[in-house]
């Protein structure tokens, strides 16, 4: 089975979509399921340990853990710096995935699994529409699967990371206009937004059988914005 944190909307909902289309047991999971999809649907709230250890718990098999759950803030002046957004940042997009791997471990060491963190481009370069609350979270992802690829290679576990740039979800098109979303298509080497089909292939490459020797690494999907051949 494919769990799949914050799958219930976004990239991480897209990806669930795209996988169980192609035959993958897959189990979504977050605080409010509005997919409105037939994917299985769990509830957790990954920023309460007792929530996190009771989900973990509960399951029997797991094949891949995608971490897709994350919030943002909008940017502001660093005279505006707020320590309570700062830690709700922090809390789901890193100590979430953190109390996910703490639990997982076992099942995910029994399965020999494969791991993807859902990253940013805010990491690779810095984000031009969020603060500098989610920037730093998102870099201190890369840290995560840079240290445990180390960690869990005894194990035979791979953990990756992809690092896409704006994707074409739904969420994206409800929380924007036509006019903006052109403007940004102008920054974009390739002149277009990604598509949710595209972060899921390379999502799908990543947590699948077809990945055997892939661990520790960085997929850069941005459409050339950011250069790292």
């Amino acid at each position: 089975m494919i769990v799949i944190m914050g799958g219930t909307s976004g990239i991480g909902l897209e990806s669930a979509k795209y996988l169980s289309t192609n035959n993958y047991n897959v189990l979504i999971a977050g605080r409010n399921n509005k997919s409105n999809s037939n994917i299985k649907y769990k509830y957790i709230d990954v920023t309460d340990e007792n929530s996190v250890k009771d989900f973990f718990n509960n399951i029997d098999v797991l094949d891949g853990l995608i971490y897709s759950a994350g919030i943002t803030t909008s940017k502001k002046s660093i005279e505006e710096f707020d320590t309570e957004i700062f830690d709700d940042i922090m809390d789901v997009n890193v100590k979430g995935l953190m109390l996910c791997l703490k639990y997982a471990y076992r099942l995910l060491k029994k399965s020999k699994a494969r791991i993807v963190v859902v990253n940013s481009l805010a990491a690779r370069t810095y984000s031009q529409f969020s603060g500098i609350e989610y920037t730093i979270s998102k870099t201190a992802l890369s840290g995560v699967v840079k240290h445990l690829s180390v960690e869990f290679a005894e194990d035979n576990i791979l953990i990756n990371s992809i690092f896409p740039s704006m994707t074409q979800t739904p969420m994206l098109v409800q929380n924007t206009n036509k006019e903006f979303l052109q403007e940004v298509e102008k920054d974009i080497p390739l002149g277009r937004i990604a598509q949710p089909d595209e972060i899921a292939k390379a999502i799908e490459f990543l947590i699948s059988d077809k990945n055997t020797y892939m661990s520790g690494c960085g997929l850069d999907l941005n459409g050339g914005q950011f250069l790292n051949g």
